[in-house]
């Protein structure tokens, strides 16, 4: 069994969650339903990663941030496993990306305003 952790001792920097938390609005105001994982971080790391599967199984597709972070990429192969659509936005930190890691998404988007405007053709 995993030790209890504060949620505070393995959450974001506060300058990645308000960069993450912009996106998010801008996705929201486009009229997104968006459930921002670094807001509802739980007790334990396995509580949050049980509600966050819960929130892709119940979701029409997942929007995931690239980044540095390595963790979103599990949600994604999950998400893609059981048959959801996968977007996801580049951010500055992308690591550079073959053609093999664009295959795993539905479509990747320069950034966000990219993103939208896919959805509204």
């Amino acid at each position: 069994m995993a030790p209890t952790k504060n949620k505070d001792s393995w959450s974001i920097s506060e300058k990645k969650f308000l960069h993450n938390k912009k996106i998010t609005e801008k996705l929201k105001k486009a009229g997104f339903d968006i459930f921002l994982p670094q807001e509802n971080q739980l007790t334990t790391a396995a509580e949050t990663v049980k509600k966050e599967l819960e929130i892709i199984d119940k979701s029409e597709f997942l929007i995931i941030l690239l980044s540095d972070t390595r963790g979103i990429y599990l949600e994604a192969g999950y998400a893609k496993g059981i048959g959801k659509k996968v977007y996801a936005i580049k951010l500055p930190e992308t690591r550079e990306m073959s053609e093999w890691g664009y295959c795993w998404y539905d479509y990747v988007a320069e950034n966000v305003d990219d993103l939208i405007n896919y959805f509204l053709k």
